[in-house]
C-alpha cells in the first residue's frame, strides 16, 4: 500500500496540467503481458503520465511516472526527472530516476540523452548506468529511438537497445532490447491510443512484452509533444531493467 501510495503522488504531481506552467503532457492508462517463457506470462494493468515545462534560460524539464500492478507480482512504480537543452534543430541534456516494488528492491538510474529533429521523424539516443544495491546488481546500457510522423497526429517508433549487468559472482548478462509501438491521437478531442511490443533478450532467455493503452494530451498534436514537450520517457524507461 505504500507503494500505491507513493506512486500515485508521484503521479498526480506531475500530471495536472496547471502545475509549473506545463506545456504538454499526458495521463493514461494501460494493459499488457509479459511472457518470460515455460508458462511464466501475466498481465499487468497501471497509470502512467508525464509533463514538460519551461525552466530558465534555455533549460527545459520533464518528468514521467508510472505505476503498474501484475496478476502474481508486487506493485511498481517508477518516476524519472530530465533536464535539457532544447531548440528547433536537437535535445541534449540528462535524466535520473528510480523503479521500486513492494519487494523493496530498489533501482536507481541516470544517463545523459540526445534527439535530432528532421522533418517527418525524430532521431533519439541516450546511456545510462544503473544501479540496485538490494539485488548487489548494476551495469550500463544505451537505447536508440526513431520516431516517424505519418502525419501530426500519428507517430510509429521502433528502438534498439543494449545492457551489460552485473550480478556478482560472475552473474554476468549481456541484454538485447528490440521493440516497436505507435500512438495515434484524434483529430477533435485530445485522446490518443497506444500500442506497442517489446522484446528483452537475455543470456538465460527472452521476455516479451506488449502493452495498448489510452491516453489523455494536453498541449498540441503528437508532433509538438515530440518537439516541444514530454517526449523522453519511451527512450529511457529500458534504464530501469536492472
Amino acid at each position: 500500500m505504500r507503494n500505491w501510495i507513493l506512486g500515485a503522488a508521484a503521479l498526480l504531481a506531475v500530471a495536472v496540467p496547471g502545475v509549473a506552467a506545463a506545456q504538454t503532457g499526458y495521463v493514461g492508462v494501460q494493459y499488457g503481458n509479459s511472457d518470460a517463457g515455460a508458462g511464466n506470462d501475466e498481465d499487468f494493468y497501471g497509470l502512467e503520465g508525464a509533463v514538460a515545462f519551461a525552466g530558465s534560460g534555455s533549460i527545459s524539464f520533464e518528468v514521467d511516472a508510472a505505476i503498474n500492478d501484475g496478476d502474481d507480482t508486487d506493485t511498481s512504480y517508477a518516476v524519472t526527472g530530465h533536464a535539457y537543452s532544447r531548440n528547433d534543430s536537437h535535445l541534449f541534456g540528462g535524466f535520473i530516476g528510480m523503479a521500486d516494488s513492494d519487494a523493496a528492491d530498489t533501482t536507481w538510474y541516470g544517463g545523459l540523452e540526445a534527439n535530432k529533429y528532421y522533418t517527418n521523424w525524430t532521431l533519439a539516443g541516450a546511456v545510462f548506468y544503473g544501479n540496485n544495491d538490494d539485488n548487489d546488481v548494476d551495469g550500463y546500457g544505451v537505447n536508440v529511438e526513431a520516431r516517424a510522423f505519418i502525419n501530426d497526429n500519428f507517430r510509429v517508433n521502433g528502438n534498439v537497445g543494449y545492457a551489460s549487468i552485473d550480478a556478482g559472482a560472475g552473474n554476468d548478462d549481456d541484454v538485447m532490447i528490440y521493440g516497436v509501438g505507435g500512438e495515434y491521437q484524434l483529430a477533435s478531442y485530445p485522446i490518443s491510443f497506444t500500442a506497442g511490443y517489446q522484446t528483452a533478450d537475455f543470456d538465460g532467455g527472452d521476455v516479451d512484452t506488449w502493452t495498448v493503452g489510452v491516453r489523455y494530451n494536453w498541449g498540441g498534436t503528437l508532433r509538438d509533444r515530440d518537439r516541444s514537450g514530454a517526449s523522453q520517457a519511451s527512450l529511457t524507461n529500458v534504464a530501469a531493467v536492472f
